[in-house]
């Protein structure tokens, strides 16, 4: 269950509830939020912010649907302000994406899984730098946030077949540019 039932408490502006719910969602929003922006400091104001703008959202919360999903979409605006905000200045957006992967580790791997897999994490990363924003944000996503299709359809607005359709693209755009450097899974 979500966090004990606690989106439901949460969204009737129970805090303890809420804190909960940070604490549950605390490295995904971190995680999103970098896959986003590409910067560690960046992305640990943005997940903040994000759950600061949650909080004072959780009046419009439908505590029937998962948490995350709406959480994700709170964190994809604020780091697209981000990241307007931040080319405005003439900086470069996306800096550093993904330079590691190793923020993306499952706290379900043990240390000699996590060890055994650094270097391909790193191989995946170089080949996620090349895809679109679009195409790098639908495979995070699926592969990295473990959403549905349904799920990332509601974080998205759009219908399960354009996720369906964007996923085909971009798995093909990753396939390719992995077949261009030499990577292999």
């Amino acid at each position: 269950a979500e966090a004990a039932g606690g989106g439901e408490l949460a969204a009737r502006g129970d805090r303890k509830a809420f804190g909960q719910l940070v604490r549950a969602y605390q490295r995904r929003a971190y995680a999103a939020a970098y896959s986003l922006v590409g910067n560690r400091d960046d992305a640990m104001e943005i997940a903040q912010d994000s759950f600061v703008k949650a909080y004072r959202a959780m009046g419009g919360f439908d505590a029937a649907l998962p948490f995350y999903p709406w959480l994700y979409r709170i964190i994809r605006n604020t780091s697209l302000n981000h990241i307007k905000k931040r080319s405005r200045r003439g900086e470069s957006s996306l800096d550093g994406l993904m330079e590691s992967g190793a923020d993306f580790a499952s706290a379900t791997r043990g240390p000699s899984d996590a060890a055994g897999s650094t270097e391909l994490r790193a191989q995946l990363a170089r080949c996620m730098q090349t895809l679109s924003d679009p195409h790098r944000e639908i495979l995070s996503l699926r592969h990295v946030e473990e959403l549905s299709y349904e799920e990332i359809a509601r974080v998205l607005e759009v219908p399960k077949g354009t996720v369906m359709s964007r996923l085909h693209a971009a798995r093909r755009a990753l396939r390719e540019a992995m077949m261009q450097t030499g990577t292999t899974f």
